[in-house]
């Protein structure tokens, strides 16, 4: 039954890992030192429309601003043009409102993570599993790097068709689709969302690499160690 309950557990680990790999490197791009550098970046494509670089700093970090604070809609209604016209039109809107609800969906699904590695951790300690727990985050590492890397190959083949999917997985129908003069594409053109997916696959690759790696070193040695001790004696 132990065997059993810890072949299950560690199965929750696993698959917890890659959920939290992935927040920490989606936190990173909705942090202002991403889009910062983002907007600064000497080859990032200018606005035809005419924002200029400081217009897409203020108005694009308001409204990542929005998404992850306790901001409204109202508060994004009051982003104004110089000719008093809003920047964003209601169908824009309703977009960033739905975005807004898949981050607070993501953010359920992290928090659900790391109580499972808590929950797995407790164990470990109470149980004598160390040795389980850290096989656990270590197959977890690797399921996040082999899943990376399905997500790096597909944006290198085909970019467009992988951004294409992953609206249509999270959006309905064609509410993402918007004009080259819309507001959203002008301040989040497609090469943002290249870059947005190419520093989410390497942040999320390193560290899935990383704990793979150095749990399951630390495993060999453990192993290793048992080893030299069963030969001593």
């Amino acid at each position: 039954m132990i065997k059993i309950l810890e072949k299950g557990l560690s199965g929750l680990i696993t698959a917890a890992v890659p959920v939290i790999i992935c927040m920490f490197s989606i936190m990173l791009l909705l942090s202002p030192i991403f889009m910062n550098l983002e907007y600064r970046r000497p080859n990032f494509p200018e606005d035809s429309y005419g924002f200029s670089k400081e217009e897409r700093l203020e108005f694009g970090n308001q409204t990542r601003r929005y998404l992850i604070t306790n901001s409204t809609l109202d508060d994004l209604r009051g982003l104004r043009f110089d000719t008093d016209e809003p920047i964003y039109e209601e169908r824009e809107l309703k977009h960033l409102e739905d975005v807004k609800v898949v981050i607070q969906e993501l953010l359920k699904f992290f928090i659900g993570a790391v109580i499972v590695l808590v929950l797995g951790g407790f164990y470990a300690g109470f149980r004598n599993w160390g040795k389980g727990y850290k096989r656990a985050l270590s197959n977890g590492g690797w399921l996040t790097t082999g899943l990376l890397g399905l997500i790096l190959f597909f944006s290198i083949v085909s970019f467009q068709s992988l951004f294409t999917n992953f609206h249509l997985i999270f959006f309905e129908g064609d509410s993402w689709l918007f004009l080259y003069s819309d507001t959203l594409i002008r301040l989040f053109p497609i090469r943002f969302w290249q870059d947005v997916f190419l520093v989410f696959g390497i942040s999320t690759l390193v560290g899935g690499v990383l704990l793979g790696w150095l749990l399951s070193g630390n495993k060999e040695i453990s192993d290793s160690e048992n080893s030299s001790g069963s030969n001593s004696q």
